[in-house]
């Protein structure tokens, strides 16, 4: 055989050997160790890249409910809002303080920060004045609801002050900026000093502890650019294995929480931005500090995001916020005795004593005697239903719009032979108010997109096996028919 003949004659037996190896099980061996590697947590990841500063583009639409008729509201009328915004401002997660152990986990901090934008907002404008109930005598009132005395002290104090159960504020202020309140300013004002350690006179006075951390009050005030404020994540980074991947193992330390009853105090699910990989359509759930609770999210349908992504569709049902009526077990959601209505969550313990309660916007898949207690609400499935696409093979969301509504529960202090009036209270109906809502969009860019595209496109589809099976066949063909050709001119 000639020179040329014989390296034909090594190639083909390379491609066949290597077309049979890859066929029988090299080629998965490989690119699940390729895999493995580039969806764990670890430095030099692709999936440490994406998860330590985020790529995807996050924006945050703030939607407020203005009460319109604020003064017959003030004298027991029901609440007319009217919605307005949207208010928006560009996200940005990066996470700090990272240490790897050896047990397979990284303990972080998640820094969240928010830029107005303008263009996105529309004629809405951070100035815009909107009318709401004032949260801070509510809550003050309400963390001492069941004392009479407390209740009269309370009474008194907001007289002096001046407090207002209304007030006007900025849509900035209402969100980041905080404004300025009477009893707020009290008690900043009346800090004592006791062993060079400073202490608040309302110790002994009855106000809920949490508004003695504020010289403001907003909503979201003291939380842009903080390092703390969502608490200390300790979360699996899959290098093990990746049926662990993300999933949260303590927070703030521990694997249970004071908010909430057992069992759900628990300290379960994701950390919130990805999911072992090969999802089942049943449900996703992941742990959120700020609803202090393991939020569970059920299957919908399959859907394709804008840039042709396959994957799964979870979201917000009327099991999410349920009470024991729909989710038997659920009563260990209710707080001090009080439990919420059908589609409510109360966060009263989570909000330091403030009588919030979480809902999906306009109190979608809740109890409808909620829309009856006030006018102006329009459930609407495609604008606020909470929804969470992911790619089940990699267990990567493509698409979140998380929706969620704050909610005061105002009740009236006409008080009594004990006392416990209070004035500017004492008229209110009994109402789950909403303040506001919110959505949390993030969709996956394009080039990302492209690159998970071709990704899943070699993983599930048949392409590797037909180039496999293909050099296998003109292996073995060259082979053949070099060597029929030796021996024909043996012959």
């Amino acid at each position: 055989m000639s020179i040329c003949h014989i390296v034909l004659l090594v190639l083909g037996l390379l491609a066949a050997g290597t077309g049979f190896a890859m066929l029988v099980g090299a080629y998965d061996a490989i690119f699940d160790s390729v895999l493995h590697s580039q969806l764990q947590v670890t430095e030099g990841s692709r999936a440490y890249d994406i998860w330590r500063l985020t790529p995807v583009p996050l924006f945050l639409r703030l939607y407020f409910f203005n009460l319109t008729n604020p003064d017959e509201f003030s004298k027991g009328a029901k609440p007319i809002v009217q919605q307005v915004g949207p208010y928006c401002y560009r996200e940005y997660h990066e996470k700090q303080n990272l240490t790897f152990h050896p047990n397979y986990t990284v303990t972080f901090f998640q820094q969240r920060w928010w830029h107005w934008d303008q263009e996105m907002s529309g004629n809405n404008t951070r100035d815009d004045v909107i009318t709401i109930v004032n949260a801070v005598p509510i809550s003050a009132a309400w963390s001492v609801r069941a004392l009479k005395p407390a209740l009269s002290s309370l009474n008194s104090m907001f007289n002096l002050l001046g407090e207002q159960l209304i007030v006007k504020a900025t849509a900035g202020e209402i969100i980041f900026d905080g404004f300025q309140d009477p009893l707020l300013d009290w008690m900043q004002e009346n800090m004592v000093a006791e062993n060079g350690t400073l202490h608040n006179i309302t110790d002994l006075l009855p106000i809920p502890p949490g508004l003695t951390d504020y010289d403001r009050f907003g909503w979201f005030y003291g939380r842009n650019l903080s390092v703390t404020y969502d608490g200390e994540f300790n979360m699996k980074t899959g290098e093990d294995n990746l049926d662990e991947l993300g999933k949260i193992d303590l927070w703030n330390r521990r694997r249970e929480t004071d908010f909430f009853d057992g069992p759900c105090n628990r300290v379960a699910g994701s950390a919130g931005e990805m999911w072992p990989p090969n999802l089942k359509p049943d449900f996703v759930d992941f742990y959120s500090p700020d609803l202090c609770m393991t939020m569970k999210l059920s299957y919908k349908e399959e859907k394709s995001d804008s840039n042709g992504l396959p994957g799964y569709r979870f979201w917000g049902t009327n099991t999410t916020f349920a009470n024991d009526s729909t989710v038997p077990g659920n009563q260990c959601y209710c707080v001090k005795g009080t439990c919420a209505p059908m589609g409510l969550l109360n966060a009263e313990s989570c909000r330091m004593g403030a009588p919030a309660f979480i809902s999906f916007p306009h109190f979608l898949h809740a109890d409808p005697f909620l829309l009856g207690q006030v006018d102006g609400l329009e459930p609407n499935e495609d604008k606020h239903a909470f929804l969470m696409d992911v790619i089940p093979e990699l267990g990567t969301p493509m698409y979140v719009a998380a929706r969620m509504q704050i909610n005061m529960r105002i009740i009236p202090y006409k008080g009594g032979f004990l006392g416990g009036k209070i004035d500017i209270l004492s008229e209110v109906p009994d109402v789950y108010l909403p303040m506001l809502w919110f959505e949390e969009i993030a969709e996956m860019p394009p080039d990302m997109a492209s690159e998970l595209k071709a990704l899943l496109f070699i993983m599930t589809t048949p392409t590797m096996d037909i180039i496999f099976s293909t050099m296998v066949l003109l292996g073995a063909f060259t082979v053949g028919l070099l060597v029929g050709l030796y021996f024909c001119r043996r012959k």
